[in-house]
């Protein structure tokens, strides 16, 4: 091979070598450059030429005066691996650059006979500063792609978890729920729509559909109206009759509502249904206690206005008599008087005191039959005392038996007048329309239970017939006691067998308790339903019966 050739593949070689993308560099053992490649003048760091026989540190880093830089550490530490291993390599960040580098050197090779001090080593130093930004880039997209794929399995999770909540809380509902795909073919019914519809709990849903669950005579509206409103819509709501397995008609308010895909096709329908046989029930019941309220208020009524005709008639008969008599005698005495006959005045006058009198004495029997004034002044023990010697004296006949075995610190103050009124309405109930030859009347203190017990031994009467009857003039005077009872916090018991008489029982629980209860109670509303005010005291009392009533009976013989 002659010079020119070797000279041309030399070219080559030089040419393929300035050609390279990295920096390549023969240096000797102490680390100078020998020969470098021309990306040294791309790369912007001095002309090929220039720089042999220059330290490689100072080649790549000019005026840089750092003792520890990389470079410079890394060539002393690479000349011993080179000659152990003939090559070394680093993966390194160039802070003066700003690049990252990849250095690989390779230890040469001479041939035989070739001065092994023409050149130590080749170091190949690579600029992989994009590269490691498109592998910073990968890994940050993978991360945030990490992250994305574990918030998608969070929410698919969550999901799942969701609807198997609401799977659960639709098996457990009361509520009729079923789900049918666009045919309208069920494929879910919860076990409240199975049993609606006479369905075993593992009975398949096979021929079951949307429409033939209904009655024949809702299918058409359904068919007809229902689905075109919710498949416009989204939901259509409205009452139809869902039929059961043993042709039970099941009345039901239901509630279609439509499920679409992504692409707004129909995917399939849910119906919800609510039984509505009892909510019927409801209205039904509230319906005969609005009936039951308007009877009552028309007994109310009654009662009232007889009570005030015979208020009237007691004041008519009784204190307008007496002050007509009053009247004349007091114009008998003022008559004599101007006549000059002073003796005849003074005898009219003084026959007046008997007179007012007996129109005082008419007053108070009106006043105690209203309120009687013992009970807020002495309590209930003397007021009851009072109220049966009233009974004794006017019905001789009837033997009146009584057992109290309280003190007047076991009675609550607000307890007294409920007391006095269900002895009082019981007791006349038991002379005027029972008959009773015997009334017992039993008020206790066991256990810390305040205990009323009034019974009769008159002629009972069926408590069923009594609730149905249509007279508003009977009936108000047990209804009264149990609101009494009630709304003081006792317990009514009310026990009435025709002829075998009548038992009255409330309880009420101790003085500690009857406070604790009532502490927890608004003051107003204590005030309302327990404590009258004074027009209340002024007016009839709505449920009592006037001892006035009895004096009528009095002539008569009680039934035995």
């Amino acid at each position: 091979m002659n010079l020119q050739m070797l000279e041309r593949l030399k070219q080559r070689w030089l040419f393929a070598a300035d050609s390279m993308p990295q920096l390549i560099c023969l240096v000797d053992r102490a680390g100078r450059v020998m020969h470098v490649n021309r990306t040294l003048e791309r790369w912007r760091l001095g002309g090929v030429e220039a720089v042999k026989g220059i330290d490689l540190h100072d080649v790549v880093h000019k005026q840089c005066s750092d003792r520890g830089c990389y470079l410079r550490l890394m060539w002393q530490r690479s000349t011993v691996a080179l000659e152990r291993d003939g090559r070394a390599e680093c993966n390194v960040w160039d802070p003066l650059l700003e690049r990252h580098f990849e250095i690989r050197m390779q230890l040469a090779v001479p041939e035989e006979g070739e001065n092994s001090d023409d050149f130590f080593a080749a170091v190949v130093i690579d600029d992989v500063s994009a590269s490691k930004a498109r592998t910073e880039r990968s890994r940050q997209a993978a991360q945030i792609l990490n992250q994305r794929v574990g918030h998608e399995q969070r929410k698919r999770t969550q999901a799942e978890k969701v609807q198997s909540q609401l799977l659960s809380i639709m098996d457990e509902t009361p509520a009729f729920s079923a789900m049918a795909d666009r045919t309208g073919a069920l494929f879910y019914l919860n076990p409240a729509g199975r049993t609606l519809l006479g369905l075993g709990g593992e009975e398949e849903l096979s021929g079951l559909t949307l429409v033939g669950c209904l009655a024949p005579e809702a299918r058409m509206h359904i068919a007809g109206e229902a689905l075109p409103a919710a498949e416009r819509d989204g939901a259509w709501s409205g009452d139809s009759v869902l039929i059961s397995r043993d042709g039970r008609e099941i009345k039901t308010y239901l509630t279609l509502i439509v499920h679409r895909d992504a692409d707004e096709r129909l995917e399939s329908y849910s119906l919800l249904g609510r039984d509505q046989r009892e909510w019927m029930r409801t209205e039904e019941a509230l319906r005969l206690t609005q009936i039951e309220l308007w009877r009552l208020s028309a007994q109310h009524l009654t009662i009232q206005e007889s009570e005030r005709r015979r208020i009237a008639v007691d004041l008519h008969d009784g204190l307008g008599q007496t002050l007509s008599l009053v009247k004349l005698s007091v114009e008998e005495a003022a008559r004599c008087a101007r006549d000059g006959v002073a003796a005849k005045a003074a005898a009219s006058l003084e026959r007046l005191a008997p007179t007012l009198q007996s129109a005082l004495t008419e007053l108070r029997r009106i006043t105690m039959n209203l309120r009687p004034t013992t009970l807020d002044d002495l309590g209930i023990l003397a007021t009851l005392s009072w109220y049966f010697r009233e009974v004794d004296a006017t019905c001789p006949n009837v033997r009146l038996e009584r057992d109290i075995s309280v003190l007047e610190s076991d009675v609550p103050e607000l307890l007294k007048v409920a007391i006095f009124r269900i002895v009082q309405e019981a007791s006349s109930n038991a002379l005027k329309h029972a008959g009773a030859d015997r009334i017992s009347v039993t008020l206790s203190n066991e256990c810390g239970t305040l205990e009323l017990l009034i019974e009769d031994t008159g002629c009972g009467f069926d408590p069923a017939v009594a609730a149905n009857g249509r007279d508003f003039g009977h009936g108000l005077g047990l209804q009264s006691m149990k609101e009494r009872a009630e709304l003081s916090g006792g317990n009514y018991a009310f026990k009435s067998i025709p002829g075998q008489g009548t038992s009255i029982r409330v309880r009420w629980p101790s003085v500690q308790a009857f406070e604790r209860n009532l502490a927890a109670v608004p003051e107003c509303s204590v005030l309302c339903v327990h404590q009258p005010g004074l027009a209340d005291c002024r007016l009839p009392q709505r449920f009592s019966q006037c001892l006035a009533c009895m004096n009528s009976m009095a002539s008569q013989e009680p039934s035995s």
